[in-house]
């Protein structure tokens, strides 16, 4: 037992770096992506398109070039969401992956709890997926085994995402926990189950939506661990 966490221990510094990183990197580009929605609305009639576009046009080049996000380019992500739906854990999920595609990641996703009926949301928003390069998987199979094994990052988002670990990786678990990146929202009682919080301390990482939170849910898990 000594032996196995030392080597979790070890695998974890290895990835820690990368991760915070994407961690900073994420929650900085939630903060731009609003203050440039609200700078775009106040646009006034006195700027000439021609003049924006020139403007948009540097602003893309410098992005671009200075986009902490570009050692992620041809790395291979799996996003895994609990649901796919319109609430604000998928949403936020979806604009993660379309940042990854845009330094040139390859971006897989995968849905943990769908309907057994057709769903237009569902429909609608994974055909946005695709349009942008982002691979759509089926949660269950091989497939999604195969590419958990060997992504370079796993990121689970929500904390109920967490029953697709045991449930599809099953004596598999072990070895991606080490490249997990466990992006979590909730915060309620009920989300501090065992199948859900045994996993957290051998995950490369997790982010907590606030510190207040985040220290709630390692005191809990420290209960739940006893």
């Amino acid at each position: 037992m000594g032996k196995q966490s030392s080597a979790w221990i070890t695998m974890q510094k290895k990835k820690r770096w990368q991760l915070m990183i994407l961690v900073l990197f994420t929650l900085s580009t939630a903060m731009l992506f609003f203050i440039r929605s609200t700078a775009n609305s106040c646009n006034t009639s006195s700027i000439t398109t021609k003049t924006t576009t020139t403007a948009t046009h540097f602003n893309s080049d410098e992005e671009k070039a200075s986009n902490p996000l570009n050692f992620m380019k041809s790395k291979l992500v799996l996003l895994v969401s609990h649901e796919l739906s319109l609430s604000g854990g998928p949403l936020l999920l979806m604009e993660l992956a379309f940042l990854l595609r845009g330094v040139g990641a390859e971006v897989v996703w995968i849905t943990n709890q769908k309907p057994n009926e057709p769903d237009e949301v569902i429909y609608s928003l994974e055909h946005k997926m695709l349009d942008r390069g982002v691979q759509v998987l089926s949660a269950k199979g091989e497939k999604a085994i195969n590419t958990a094994l060997n992504a370079d990052l796993v990121v689970l988002n929500t904390a109920v995402a967490g029953k697709w670990l045991d449930g599809v990786l099953k004596d598999k678990v072990s070895q991606v926990l080490p490249k997990v990146l466990w992006w979590i929202h909730e915060m309620r009682g009920h989300y501090f189950k065992l199948e859900y919080v045994k996993h957290l301390p051998f995950v490369a990482g997790a982010m907590i939506d606030s510190y207040t939170t985040a220290e709630y849910w390692k005191n809990r898990t420290r209960e739940r661990l006893g």
